[in-house]
């Protein structure tokens, strides 16, 4: 109920008063409350502290796990330069992992190696340092370097003792069982990310019990196809329709990102056993994930495995369709190796429908762009060379101040 004093629509303003005065006066006090209220939200901003060093970059782990990698590495960048050494060398070391894994995530394999060695060489043995050795080692198997790749999960098990946290150790396995994946070696992909599953029940995380069990799937899958002779079997089938659950649960709870990163192996999955139909559909569940997780890259590897099934079909206008876009979203990513692929796809496309010009202009940008990815590999495997040498030489000068005169 307004003040006696306080005009209203029940009650008229004395007579003789100045019209303009009292619609000043009304508004100036809705003004006031509106100042009050800025001033209390202002007071409660200023007490709450900011985030820490910590709270920070686990924001920025799980951007990067969701496919907000941009957001992650923004995070990254802007702690690490306020951070100092070596005052602060294990927050610098930790946000060099989320570096990492986020270069890893976007695909910049060469960028992953080295934010990977730097965060290895300055954590301390324990949960981080062996996180980052199976980063890195992911990473390296995805340079090509095999040996490199194994190097660092050997380390990593060698800390495996220390580590007791179940999801911690649930990393350490999907993570390995991750890097077999890449290397090619699927029965140890699938002894891995089967522990994984393992250490599932023991602990909470939505994102991670997803992601833990699509990786398995997949890896099942591909195995399976492997040993199937172009046939599909009756653990195929199972499979699959696991798969088409799991793809429902995680998008039902919105978890769109491992859906995009797994459409293209299931769909490579249904072209070997010449089921172009159901590869197809996956792949448009893989589209439609990639745009709700805003990951535009992904999206550009589905556009041309698209593309691809779409020309194999004699489908020239939609193939063109979903070349060009797969080709304008990758050139915006470092996604070098698909780029290439886009780039060839495109050539391809053009030479059946006997556009020479465009497909021999295709064909050369394909071998450029091939170029500068081997260029980027090389660079990655010469910088753990160099870690490597410079490790075991400071290794050694240590033995020889030890050793008495």
């Amino acid at each position: 109920m307004p003040p006696s004093d306080a005009p209203s629509a029940s009650k008229p303003p004395p007579a003789g008063a100045d019209p303009s005065t009292l619609g000043a006066a009304l508004r100036a006090k809705p003004a006031a409350r509106k100042t009050r209220r800025r001033e209390v939200d202002a007071g409660r901003d200023a007490q709450q502290p900011p985030p820490s060093v910590d709270e920070q970059l686990d924001r920025a782990e799980i951007c990067s796990r969701s496919g907000r990698i941009d957001e992650a590495i923004s995070i990254c960048l802007a702690l690490r330069a306020s951070l100092t050494a070596p005052a602060d060398a294990q927050s610098i070391g930790w946000c060099d992992f989320v570096l990492a894994l986020s270069h890893l995530n976007a695909g910049r394999a060469k960028e992953a190696v080295v934010a990977g060695y730097r965060a290895v060489g300055k954590l301390e043995p324990g949960t981080r340092q062996l996180r980052s050795l199976t980063v890195l080692a992911s990473a390296a198997a995805r340079t090509g370097d095999a040996a490199g790749a194994l190097e660092m999960l050997d380390r990593a098990k060698r800390l495996l003792s220390m580590v007791q946290s179940p999801r911690d150790r649930c990393l350490f396995w999907i993570n390995s069982g991750s890097t077999y994946h890449a290397l090619g070696d699927l029965a140890q992909a699938v002894r891995h990310s089967t522990l994984a599953e393992g250490l599932l029940p023991e602990f909470e995380d939505v994102y991670l019990h997803g992601a833990v069990k699509m990786n398995l799937l997949l890896q099942r899958v591909i195995l399976a196809v492997a040993d199937c002779h172009g046939q599909e079997t009756p653990e195929l089938t199972e499979l699959f329709s696991a798969y088409a659950s799991q793809v429902e649960r995680l998008v039902a709870a919105g978890q769109h990102y491992p859906v995009a990163k797994g459409s293209e192996d299931i769909a490579d999955a249904y072209i070997a056993l010449g089921q172009y139909e159901k590869a197809r559909e996956a792949l448009q569940i893989g589209v439609k994930s990639a745009d709700a997780a805003k990951a535009g890259p992904d999206r550009g590897i589905l556009e041309l495995r698209l593309g691809r099934i779409e020309r194999l079909a004699g489908q020239y206008r939609r193939a063109q369709a979903h070349i060009g876009l797969a080709l304008e979203l990758l050139a915006e990513s470092a996604l070098l190796k698909e780029l290439a692929e886009a780039h060839l796809e495109n050539s391809l496309l053009n030479e059946e429908r006997q556009h020479w010009r465009a497909a021999l202009d295709s064909y050369r940008e394909s071998a450029q762009i091939r170029e500068r990815l081997l260029i980027a590999q090389s660079d990655a495997r010469a910088h753990a060379l160099t870690v490597r040498f410079e490790t075991e030489r400071e290794k050694d000068r240590e033995r020889q101040r030890g050793t008495p005169a």
